[in-house]
């Protein structure tokens, strides 16, 4: 019995020290083609209301205060845990930006979506900007949900409202400029 303790003790101790190693940010990004026109995709992705309908995991939405002219709104995830987003930024059609509201949460971060009309059809690309405080939310973000994971649940969830069986997510590799250094 004790060397179990001993084992599960150095596991959290291995999780700690390869998490506070990670970077504390991270950029990903991921884009679906869709074959409906991006007014539609718009009016399914910014109606928050009607989330719980297609996405999966999701149990309800309710309203949160105006914030700087825009909403925001609470995402219940499971009975004790709501989760604050608000709008930061808004262009029909074409990007959407939303961002984590609330201060309790071991990460802070947006989502941009941004919409852009391909052959009839539309072009949706999520980019995610995170900054993860715990290093075992960074270890278990990094290497158990993945990055890319919450944004392709919903793009597929998203096809598939929309009635897009074969439609998939694709994930970037970003060259981005930040802070005067080229991170990929």
């Amino acid at each position: 019995m004790v060397w179990l303790f001993g084992f599960v003790i150095l596991l959290i101790g291995l999780v700690f020290i390869i998490g506070s190693r990670l970077p504390k940010t991270h950029i990903a990004a991921s884009r679906i083609r869709l074959s409906v026109p991006p007014e539609e995709v718009w009016r399914v992705v910014t109606d928050f209301r009607s989330h719980p309908k297609w996405r999966p995991g999701l149990q309800g939405v309710e309203p949160g205060p105006v914030i700087d002219g825009l909403p925001s709104w609470y995402e219940v995830c499971s009975r004790n845990m709501k989760v604050h987003f608000r709008v930061v930024e808004s262009d029909p059609p074409r990007r959407w930006v939303t961002r984590l509201a609330s201060d309790r949460l071991p990460l802070v971060g947006s989502w941009v979506y941004e919409l852009r009309p391909i052959d009839g059809g539309t072009e949706l690309t999520i980019t995610e900007r995170d900054k993860i405080y715990s290093p075992f939310f960074r270890f278990f973000t990094k290497f158990v949900f993945a990055y890319y994971g919450v944004m392709d649940v919903f793009l597929i969830a998203l096809a598939r409202a929309l009635g897009e069986k074969d439609a998939w997510p694709e994930h970037l590799s970003l060259h981005l400029e930040l802070a005067g250094k080229e991170t990929k």
